[in-house]
């Protein structure tokens, strides 16, 4: 009796330990998991089965959203205190939390292609009420985390990290998947619309933004500040959001083309007239979108050589943390073809661009 009262001690502050430390970042696993079901479930080169690995990843990225909420929430109503000085302190902390409603718009996606085609055309409409949700939660994201780091946690621009991007990756995430509820949610033309103009207006909330980001960002580089160590593989964080507004320009113009906008048939903009010149230049502003991002690509690979032959010379050892899962939103896309650049808007650029 003794020995079973002394293992209950034994075993509480490991469950206490594991509670306290259960930061945000834990909220990045989910996220690169989604990612790639959903790159799975879409790549050009299928084999049998590919399509059920690809639904046992998202499977597994609603299991672990799910468990991760609940003890994120339990630290929340354990720890309030601990919670609220990490959220006030740390930009990290607070920034992954976007990750939330990366992974919530991942898990949409999957619906909007896989349960509307292999199930009924109703599960459409789920996706629809929950895109809505959902880019409520990634406009607030959007707007008050970089209110928060600039008013409360400002650390100054020889200590911005490369995940202060999070919240815009949420944004320009949450366009990428309107397109693509219009595209394969079998949604009517009435529903469709306001989806195509609500994710143009998130792609031109979060991308001048990340503009400005990554000028600061810039900034701290050419201050002699340049991140070393577990930092650096972050550094490919830069190019999600590059990489997200490219795809949802793709895919927002390729919606937009099929004729949303003609049946529609309202007003000045959202006519038959508008629809080709707007659906152009969407695809125009992904390629440059798409260029744009391919500088920090490999900006963040020159980086990682040059640290990797660096460390090989001082033979020290290279350590990785749970922050590395942020690497595999912009990368998993690209582990497919060496030739590929970055990010989410390859496969669908094929697509776009057949190369004969």
């Amino acid at each position: 009796m003794k020995r079973t009262a002394q293992d209950s001690l034994d075993s509480y502050p490991r469950v206490d330990i594991i509670l306290r430390n259960f930061s945000s970042q834990w909220f990045l696993v989910p996220q690169g998991t989604g990612i790639i079901a959903v790159i799975l479930h879409q790549l050009d080169y299928q084999f049998r089965g590919l399509h059920i690995i690809a639904d046992i990843f998202w499977v597994y990225t609603i299991a672990l959203l799910v468990v991760m909420l609940v003890v994120y929430g339990i630290r929340i109503a354990l720890y309030p205190k601990q919670v609220m000085t990490a959220l006030s302190t740390n930009i990290i902390e607070t920034a992954c939390l976007s990750s939330i409603s990366i992974t919530f718009t991942v898990i949409i996606q999957m619906i909007a292609l896989t349960l509307v085609r292999d199930w009924s055309s109703r599960w459409g409409m789920v996706a629809y009420v929950l895109w809505w949700i959902n880019t409520a939660m990634s406009v607030a994201a959007c707007i008050g985390l970089p209110y928060v780091f600039a008013k409360i946690q400002a650390p100054g621009v020889s200590a911005v990290p490369p995940g202060i991007v999070l919240p815009l990756i949420a944004a320009l995430t949450s366009a990428a998947g309107g397109g693509i509820i219009c595209r394969y949610g079998s949604l009517s033309d009435q529903q469709q619309v306001p989806v195509i103009i609500v994710s143009y207006l998130l792609i031109g909330m979060a991308l001048p933004l990340t503009i400005a980001y990554d000028a600061v960002f810039l900034s701290r580089l050419f201050d002699k500040n340049f991140p070393t160590g577990q930092q650096t593989y972050q550094l490919m964080i830069l190019c999600g959001p590059l990489g997200q507004a490219s795809f949802a320009f793709q895919i927002l113009g390729q919606v937009v083309q099929r004729g949303s906008f003609a049946e529609y048939g309202r007003g000045v903009f959202l006519t038959k007239e508008a629809a080709t010149p707007v659906a152009y230049a969407s695809e125009f502003m992904g390629l440059i979108t798409w260029g744009y991002g391919t500088f920090w690509w490999a900006f963040a690979v020159i980086s990682l050589i040059h640290e990797a032959v660096a460390r090989s010379l001082t033979r020290s050892t290279y350590n990785f943390s749970i922050s590395a899962w942020s690497v595999v939103f912009p990368w998993v896309r690209i582990l497919w073809r060496p030739i590929a650049f970055f990010s989410s808007s390859r496969v669908h650029l094929e697509r776009c661009l057949p190369v004969s």
